[in-house]
């Protein structure tokens, strides 16, 4: 987040990420780490993104997912 270069880097102008961050910070705190919450927040981005036209890279390896 802090420097907007990575895989969703294309779709930042196309797609706000602020909401889903603030989502995917607070699910994952309540769900005391839980990966599969941050994995399925960035899946959904990555879809939200995919349908409005942006290329989303490879976010799954280095996100563990």
């Amino acid at each position: 987040k802090k420097s907007f270069q990575g895989p969703f880097k294309a779709c930042h102008d196309i797609v706000s990420p602020r909401d889903f961050y603030r989502h995917c910070l607070y699910d994952v705190c309540m769900s005391n780490g839980a990966k599969k919450i941050l994995c399925q927040v960035l899946e959904a981005y990555a879809s939200t993104c995919k349908k409005h036209g942006a290329i989303v890279r490879d976010w799954r390896t280095p996100s563990g997912c």
